[in-house]
């Protein structure tokens, strides 16, 4: 939805992670730096979904495992 609703006009502000690994990647062949971005994204999701679980087990609730 981002990279449609991108336009000329606010191509420079409505970049993210996932548009910007599409751009250099697919349409500029830059493989090796969007694979480096793409791990460095999936990194700090993991870390995030610990952190997300270890503080939900910490007021009681119950955790994703």
């Amino acid at each position: 939805q981002v990279y449609l609703m991108a336009n000329g006009a606010v191509a420079d502000v409505a970049d993210v992670f996932d548009t910007y690994v599409y751009r250099l990647g697919i349409q500029q062949s830059q493989f090796s730096f969007t694979s480096a971005v793409g791990m460095f994204k999936s990194v700090i999701g993991f870390i995030l979904v610990i952190v997300a679980n270890s503080l939900s087990k910490r007021f009681g609730e119950e955790g994703v495992y």
